[in-house]
This record gives structure tokens, C-alpha cells and sequence, in this order.
């Protein structure tokens, strides 16, 4: 019966195909959404039904409602929930009443596509992973794009997206190389780094990986561990 999974640092959600949201494991900040600080080795049932989809960050938690409104918990230190303030949420506050199509949650900080393609963030933007252009917190969601993208990735202090022409663009840290651009620098707003094919995304701590069109698999960033999969280090 399960439809649906996402792993943030110590914890993990879990949405049935029945649409309820279920939790399980470290909940210190109250990334479970259970009202408690108390880990769990089991999952909890959070919801029982009209969950549509489900994201976590490293400590924080999302999930969109069938009827499209965003809701959050967990650490919200750097304002990663988005709803003004920076006290952590051990139950799901709704940040959104309806519009919200995609989200997802990088370390301290998160992202989400509204149905008419904009692209929005908030938290913490230390190395401009938000890509509205500077380094500053933000506890409220903000606009990055009006429109035409069509799926986005966080994780670590980097953010990918791509856009309804197959285009991939990325912001954020960029320490390692895990932009993509063919440098080392940091980018406070989006740049291109594929001008089309690109259909599927993901975001490592230090790395990034994505699948063209024609099923090929790229991989660029930090390869201490192998994990580009280049068969170097």
C-alpha cells in the first residue's frame, strides 16, 4: 500500500496509496509532525488521507494536500518552513491554501513549483541556494521564477531545475563543482547549465546527477567516494 517515500537526514516519510502520511524515525526538531519530540523506530500515522505528495529536508518535512495547499514541520532555524519565523514546528502548519504542484527540502532550506511553472524558496541562502540573487535568510516563501519550470531538486546547499523546453539550470554552492557550470563559484541566481533533453534531476549533498532524453546518465561534483559512478575518485 505505499505509494510514495522520502528520506531526509535521520528521518523518513512514507504516503500510502489510501493518501495517508505516515513517519518514522529522528524527531528532535518535530520533522515528524506528530505534536512530540520523541524518535520513532515505527512509522506514526500523521494523516489519515488527502496527502498528495511528500519532501524532506534534512531536518524539516513537506507535504502538498489534494486540494494543492503546502504544509510544513520540523527545524525552521533559518526559516526553511517558510511561515515567518524561525521556531521549530513539531505538527504541520499550512503555509499555502492552494496552487502548490512540486516541492522539495534541501538542508536548511526549501523550494516548491506553483501549477502556473513560478519557481519559490525560503531559508537560509548562505551560498545563494535560493537564486533570488543574495545571501539573505528568508522566512517567507519568495519568487524566483514566474513561470516555465517544470521540476526542481534540493539537497545540501544546491539547487537544480529544469524547465518545460528541457532546459537545466542550477544555483547555490558550488564548492565542489556540483553546478555543473565548469566552475567552482557560488551562484546567488539560476544558470543554464544544459540548454535542453533533460528530463529527470537529482540533488546529492555535494554532487548532482541527471538523465537526458535519450536515457544517458550525467553526474558532476564532489567524487571522493565514487560517487559519480566515473570509476575515478
Amino acid at each position: 500500500g505505499v505509494q510514495a517515500i522520502a528520506g531526509g537526514a535521520y528521518h523518513t516519510l512514507i504516503l500510502k496509496k489510501d493518501s495517508s502520511l505516515w513517519a518514522m524515525g529522528h524527531n528532535v526538531y518535530g520533522q515528524l509532525g506528530d505534536g512530540t519530540k520523541s524518535n520513532r523506530t515505527e512509522p506514526v500515522q500523521i494523516l489519515s488521507g488527502e496527502v498528495q505528495s511528500i519532501a524532506a529536508g534534512y531536518y524539516h518535512s513537506l507535504f502538498v494536500k489534494n486540494d494543492g495547499s503546502l504544509w510544513v514541520m520540523g527545524r525552521n532555524s533559518y526559516g526553511a518552513l517558510g511561515d515567518g519565523s524561525t521556531s521549530n514546528r513539531s505538527k504541520p502548519v499550512r503555509i499555502l491554501s492552494e496552487g502548490v504542484q512540486e516541492i522539495t527540502g534541501g538542508t536548511y532550506h526549501s523550494l516548491f513549483v506553483k501549477n502556473d511553472g513560478s519557481l519559490w524558496a525560503m531559508g537560509r541562502n548562505s551560498y545563494g541556494e535560493l537564486g533570488d540573487g543574495t545571501r539573505s535568510t528568508r522566512t517567507k516563501p519568495v519568487r524566483i521564477l514566474s513561470g516555465g519550470v517544470k521540476t526542481v531538486a534540493a539537497r545540501g546547499y544546491h539547487n537544480l531545475f529544469i524547465k518545460n523546453d528541457g532546459s537545466l539550470w542550477a544555483m547555490g554552492r558550488n564548492s565542489y563543482g556540483q553546478l555543473g557550470d565548469g566552475t567552482r563559484s557560488n551562484r546567488t541566481k539560476p544558470v543554464r547549465i544544459l540548454s535542453e533533453e533533460v528530463k529527470a534531476i537529482a540533488a546529492g549533498f555535494y554532487h548532482s546527477l541527471f538523465v537526458k532524453n535519450d536515457g544517458s546518465l550525467w553526474a558532476m561534483g564532489r567524487n571522493t567516494y565514487g560517487s559519480l559512478g566515473d570509476g575515478t575518485k
